[in-house]
């Protein structure tokens, strides 16, 4: 092995150091064989400095309780060899491998063993005690063989899938339980090679895998109803580039997949027959635009708190841009009247800036509210559209009984209620959130005003 003087190691730190040459180019000039070499002089610098560059003269003995806290510190740090190394200031690397070899072969108590030749015993001496020895020893190494494979198919069931890296984890289980590795290996039949290789692989994924499930945490507390896709999206927001799948992995693993939306509720018809105008269907289900207030829908729905009794019901309303999900006006009231519905509609035309080159259409239901002539002559007065679904057919409006299904596992599925005022209060406070915090998927892991500003500028 070639041997570098302390003034070219402390040339070519201190040019790495000072400028912008990188290390390919440094060991190009200097006439390096590798790129580690000139990392380890750098590592070195860094720690002990000058004395980091010394040519180290490997010590010819160590004692037992060192070679322990070393390869103790290494575990609990997850070090790497060359790390443990400089961390303790020894010069061979393959030296700490060898100690962590025979503790995971033939047990601690080897690193305490002494060197030197072992006492010759008499011949017919020897050949007795070996053969009790060897005896015994096959006997416990049987016992503990039994022991493992029964405990080893016990975890196996328990997995979805027999992976290399989840098998891994069964090793890394029973060497908890002091069994020895050699004999876990045996009885799973897996090369130690392959055993090192998943255990690394798994414990770097927990340790890269701990800052994400932690935001997956607070993203929950924050929002409880949310799965995992706009968990996802949330993620993307704060920086993380993980795959939606793998989110939804972990979120099994932390026991946090929604279950808000699993509840389903009384739906509120307002359907009283012909009572009135029934418009013609026109936006028959295409929902999507590419402009801000051209599609419009709106609907009723009923809400209830404390007992939900009949008599602790109230009536929600508001008007929904198809472009960007975001209420443009909304109600709440323990009566669904046509006033209630027509000064919705009001406060939604308002939201409309003028002078757009495109007439807005709004959808509903064959609801008596929507049939009556206060509702159509509002429409008729702003040049609006009127668009009505078929009868019977919930379908037609379908965005709104999605939003409404939001509406309801955020407000009260997922609390108590105990009077109307807080019901109300509750409302405003989630629509305030809906609007400008609460992301989605279709627009982008944007929220509504967001995402309309979002378009408006791109367009501008």
């Amino acid at each position: 092995m070639v041997k570098y003087s302390k003034e070219l190691k402390l040339k070519i730190v201190t040019e790495y150091l000072n400028t912008s040459i990188g290390v390919s180019n440094l060991i190009k000039k200097y006439h390096i064989t590798n790129d580690s070499i000139v990392y380890t002089w750098i590592d070195r610098y860094k720690k002990f400095g000058l004395d980091g560059l010394n040519i180290l003269s490997p010590i010819s003995t160590y004692d037992g309780s060192f070679k322990v806290n070393v390869l103790k510190w290494m575990k609990q740090n997850n070090a790497s060899y060359p790390q443990t190394a400089l961390h303790f200031n020894i010069s061979n690397t393959g030296t700490i491998w060898q100690w962590q070899h025979k503790l995971d072969c033939e047990g601690i108590e080897v690193l305490y063993r002494n060197k030197g030749r072992t006492k010759i015993m008499n011949s017919k001496k020897q050949s007795k005690q070996g053969k009790e020895k060897t005896e015994l020893e096959k006997l416990r190494e049987k016992n503990e063989l039994l022991e493992i494979e029964n405990k080893y198919l016990k975890k196996l069931k328990g997995l979805s899938s027999g992976t290399r890296w989840q098998k891994a984890q069964i090793v890394n289980e029973l060497r908890q339980e002091k069994y020895s590795l050699k004999n876990i290996l045996k009885v799973i039949d897996m090369p130690k090679s392959t055993y090192e290789y998943n255990s690394k692989r798994l414990l770097d994924n927990n340790n890269s895998d701990q800052e994400l499930k932690e935001a997956i945490k607070d993203i929950k507390t924050s929002d409880d109803t949310y799965g995992y896709r706009p968990v996802t999206g949330e993620l993307h927001n704060r920086g993380f580039k993980v795959n939606h799948k793998k989110v939804y992995r972990l979120m099994i693993e932390m026991n946090l997949l929604s279950t808000a939306y699993n509840k389903k509720t009384r739906k509120y018809n307002s359907y009283k027959g012909t009572v009135g105008k029934i418009a013609k269907n026109r936006i028959n289900r295409r929902f999507n635009t590419d402009r801000p207030y051209q599609k419009l829908t709106t609907d009723i729905t009923e809400i209830r708190w404390g007992k939900e009794s009949i008599k602790q019901r109230a009536y929600f309303t508001c008007i929904y841009d198809l472009f960007s999900d975001e209420i443009l006006s909304w109600d709440i009231s323990k009566h669904p009247t046509v006033e209630f519905t027509v000064n919705t509609l009001k406060d939604g035309i308002n939201k409309i800036p003028a002078g757009l080159d495109y007439r807005t259409t709004v959808h509903s239901d064959q609801g008596v509210q929507y049939q009556h002539k206060s509702w159509v002559k509002v429409l008729k007065e702003n040049k609006i559209f009127q668009s009505m679904s078929r009868k019977a057919t919930c379908l037609d409006n379908a965005a709104m009984e999605s939003f409404f299904h939001i509406l309801k596992v955020n407000i009260y599925h997922q609390k108590e209620i105990d009077t109307y005022e807080e019901l109300v209060s509750e409302v405003a406070a989630w629509m305030e959130k809906y609007n400008k915090v609460r992301i989605k998927q279709k627009l982008g892991y944007k929220s509504p005003v967001e995402y309309r500003k979002f378009v408006s500028q791109k367009v501008a």
